[in-house]
């Protein structure tokens, strides 16, 4: 069940704001892709994202500040998969509903209750044992030699030019609540280690992307008769050889494309284009240029070469009406 809260709400009204302060950012710290997956290698593989902001997660499954995790079964919801927590380190605050929403005495006992029931758990905090929320109860901590250092939300705007993360970060540490577990308690792993290890498995998941997002995208358009673009330079926007792009979106849009979820980059470049021109909108449309925008990202295509070259295939297209 979805929740109400002023945390959510400020969330969103602070995401709305034209420009930030890096001490705005506040609980919305994120952790970076190449440290997740190496922490995914050697704790994994993660099932569950338990603390997020609804787009940010970096697991298919997900809470959101909406569902508010303090409430949920984790157990129940996990299934026998292991839960990835980077959690909120703000003061506790309720939600409209008096459940506690943050609070990190609170989220660590959730955590060791969800434990006693079977619940498998990694989370990523600040290695601080002095802390009053420090906790003793897991089954093992991992002390990550070298300072983490978080990545600033996709969202953040930043007001002038000091508003830059540092690269000092702070000590972490990762602890496993697991009533199965049988290891030591206490160990070490250096975080360029995790990084390194995490970088591999990006590469290899990059690379079969690439595979793949060519593939579906070669065959959707071939289904329909027509190539992809010839003779794109990667060094300046100039569009070689062009597809009919109006006969092809008028063709029904593939399920799987309907269904998929986009990265909020993707999603991003492709609004962009129809704000640019937005009486050539609909949803065929959108989905095409979805998937090609995606495949071009993953070629390590400039955003400005891809919107110059949706921009180029809308221009193509016969308007829809009057934009809304």
């Amino acid at each position: 069940m979805k929740t109400t809260s002023q945390y959510a709400q400020s969330l969103v009204e602070l995401k709305a704001q034209p420009a930030h302060l890096l001490e705005d950012v506040g609980d919305q710290w994120c952790t970076p892709v190449d440290l997740f997956w190496g922490i995914n290698a050697a704790f994994g593989p993660f099932d569950m994202d338990l603390f997020t902001d609804g787009s940010n997660a970096l697991c298919p499954r997900f809470y959101s500040i909406e569902d508010n995790a303090l409430t949920q079964d984790w157990n129940e919801d996990l299934n026998g998969g292991i839960g990835f927590a980077n959690p909120p380190y703000s003061r506790p605050c309720k939600d409209n509903n008096d459940n506690d929403l943050t609070g990190m005495i609170t989220i660590m006992g959730k955590a060791k209750n969800e434990r006693d029931k079977g619940a498998k758990l990694v989370f990523l905090i600040r290695g601080v044992p002095s802390e009053a929320w420090w906790p003793e109860q897991a089954d093992h901590i991992c002390f990550i030699k070298g300072r983490v250092g978080f990545k600033l939300p996709s969202w953040f705007i930043p007001a002038n030019e000091k508003q830059k993360a540092t690269s000092a970060g702070f000590a972490g540490a990762l602890v496993i609540f697991d009533k199965e577990w049988r290891g030591q308690q206490i160990s070490y792993i250096h975080r360029d280690s995790l990084r390194a290890q995490g970088q591999k498995l990006l590469d290899m998941i990059s690379a079969a992307a690439v595979k793949s997002a060519e593939s579906k995208l070669s065959q959707m358009l071939t289904s329909h008769g027509f190539k992809m673009f010839e003779n794109i330079n990667q060094d300046d926007t100039e569009i070689g050889e062009q597809i009919d792009v109006e006969q092809l979106i008028a063709k029904d849009a593939e399920t799987e494309l309907a269904t998929t979820k986009w990265p909020s980059e993707v999603c991003h470049i492709v609004e962009e284009c129809f704000k640019a021109n937005p009486n050539k909108h609909n949803d065929h449309r959108a989905q095409v240029l979805l998937e090609l925008t995606n495949k071009r990202l993953l070629e390590k295509m400039r955003p400005s070469q891809i919107i110059a070259e949706l921009n180029t295939m809308l221009v193509q297209c016969e308007p829809m009406g009057d934009a809304a």
